[in-house]
């Protein structure tokens, strides 16, 4: 492939025909502006199709791309198609010192389509994921994907945030970060919005979630890197308020549910179990980010093991079967009910959730006990 070109200002001997109308030919000129750069990644001097995002222009191959997306498919094989019209796509043809070219105008930023071509000019298939990709590369993908009509790429990307944002019981016990690597925490606001979009309710109520945890800085929203402002609209932001306050309290529901003085029904030694547990009920207090937390099972062991440790000699104080059931079963049995009603707390509605629980195992209880190698004295 053709070694690209530096960044200059390129101007032009034009001749002109334009044929963006859907009707006869107009005689008046596509706006376009004065000075223009080649883009210093995405221009290929062989290459026989020039996309324009603003002053940017990207010389590209056009199968390629039309192997890709059945927008430009049908763009550059009847440029008087509905699909101009509705893109608001403008497409011509000009002459300069290489010959006769193919320009199409296009309304999105230059950012958002470098994201976008990289895609299909890094090599010869559409490989997204040989690196995590950040948000910005993903929103690019997903919003323009839809636009151009390119499947694959919306569909894996989706696929990249349900790794995350998860539909399903299993997901939800494997997730362990709360965002994606190379994403900021403010960027799940990107996340609902691409959801919304896309019309893929499953994703929302993780990302909801997710939302909740943010401070302030949500009303405002983020920057993306063309400058445009990602915000939630007026009724998310709504749901995330409402949903704050219930998410918390059926945490602290739960907190106390799984610390509750009911000992194993397998408990070696009741009295020293029932008082282990009143003691890490009334230590609650002293430790309120176990309290505070919405992802909460993920702090629960850590605080178990500070709080029924002995100080003396460093033993656990807990029954195997105790230990068990306030680390493992209990904290699975709230998450359950907790990932359940996760959509209703949240204030939206996906086709089928409860479908996803069907594979839990009803077999678990408070006997369940793998480990019986610890001295009980």
């Amino acid at each position: 492939m053709p070694a690209t070109a530096s960044v200059e200002t390129q101007t032009c001997s034009i001749h002109r025909c334009d044929v963006a109308t859907q009707t006869a030919p107009t005689t008046e000129e596509p706006e376009y502006p004065s000075h223009l750069e080649r883009d210093s990644e995405l221009w290929f001097e062989d290459g026989n199709l020039v996309l324009r995002a603003r002053n940017t222009e990207f010389r590209v191959y056009r199968g390629t791309l039309i192997n890709h997306s059945l927008a430009f498919r049908e763009l550059l094989s009847d440029p008087h198609s509905d699909t101009a019209n509705a893109l608001n796509l403008r497409c011509w043809t000009e002459k300069d010192n290489t010959g006769t070219r193919t320009i199409v105008h296009l309304p999105d930023s230059p950012e958002d389509l470098r994201h976008f071509l990289r895609l299909f000019f890094s090599g010869d298939s559409l490989n997204i994921w040989a690196l995590e990709p950040t948000f910005h590369q993903l929103s690019a993908y997903i919003r323009l994907g839809t636009r151009y009509r390119c499947e694959q790429m919306v569909q894996r990307s989706l696929e990249y945030l349900k790794k995350w944002y998860t539909d399903t019981r299993d997901g939800w016990f494997g997730v362990k970060l709360l965002d994606p690597p190379r994403f900021e925490a403010i960027h799940v606001i990107g996340v609902v919005n691409l959801a919304r979009l896309t019309r893929t309710d499953s994703l929302l109520p993780s990302a909801l979630m997710v939302c909740c945890l943010l401070g302030g800085d949500i009303v405002s929203g983020f920057t993306r890197e063309d400058g445009t402002q990602e915000k939630l609209s007026a009724e998310d932001l709504g749901r995330v308020f409402t949903a704050k306050g219930k998410l918390l309290l059926s945490n602290v529901k739960a907190t106390h549910r799984v610390f509750g003085q009911t000992v194993s029904s397998g408990c070696r030694r009741p009295k020293v179990c029932a008082a282990v547990l009143g003691r890490l009920l009334s230590k609650l207090a002293d430790d309120e980010t176990v309290i505070d937390s919405l992802r909460w099972s993920s702090l629960w062991e850590t605080y178990i093991s500070k709080i029924e440790v002995d100080e003396k000699d460093s033993q656990r104080q807990l029954c195997s079967p105790c230990h068990f059931m306030v680390t493992s079963t209990r904290p699975e049995e709230f998450q359950r009910e907790f990932f359940n009603d996760l959509p209703a707390m949240v204030g939206v509605t996906v086709q089928d959730w409860a479908g996803k629980l069907l594979d839990d195992d009803d077999g678990d209880d408070d006997d369940d006990d793998d480990d019986d190698d610890d001295d009980d004295g």
